[in-house]
């Protein structure tokens, strides 16, 4: 069988992206509320409702200004949403995050990807969310099947020189 996404990471791996996905996820509920009042906002305002006895802080503002404020508040909320994921500089991973929201699910759906620079090669851990639920998955395919263990042991050392050892 080939190796790749199939490999089993270590315990340690695991548990490490379940606690950072849930962390994320965390944080993503309150600001994932605030995206989507910016949002509401923004189509209100389009819409030419006025809005200045809801949101006091319009009264003085020409329709056009309140508008490039609540874009820029909502491109905040996105960058803020991709940042929950990011790990310290000394674990020297490259990390790729995209998030896409579904009406009625309160928190954006999530993958996140980490490259981890191995001696062996390299090791890539995808998460991504669904509602509560954490699905994390390894791919190993640059590293030879014989060295994936120290591989993983590699990344293990990363993440602990990181600060996250348990």
């Amino acid at each position: 069988m080939p190796h790749g996404y199939g490999d089993l990471m270590t315990p340690f791996i695991q548990t490490f992206f379940e606690r950072k996905a849930n962390a994320a996820l965390k944080q993503s509920l309150e600001r994932a509320c605030d995206l989507s009042h910016f949002k509401q906002v923004k189509a209100r305002l389009e819409a030419g409702e006025d809005l200045s006895n809801e949101l006091p802080q319009l009264k003085k503002m020409a329709k056009k200004d309140a508008l490039a404020v609540v874009k820029t508040l909502i491109k905040r909320c996105d960058t803020d949403l991709n940042d929950y994921w990011t790990l310290p500089k000394a674990a020297k991973a490259k990390l790729s995050v995209t998030h896409k929201s579904y009406k009625g699910e309160l928190v954006p759906r999530f993958t996140a990807t980490y490259q981890f620079a191995t001696t062996l090669g390299l090791v890539e851990i995808k998460v991504t969310t669904q509602g509560r639920y954490v699905f994390a998955s390894p791919n190993t395919k640059d590293v030879k099947k014989a060295s994936i263990e120290l591989a993983f042991r590699d990344v293990e050392k990363q993440l602990g020189l990181a600060g996250y050892a348990y």
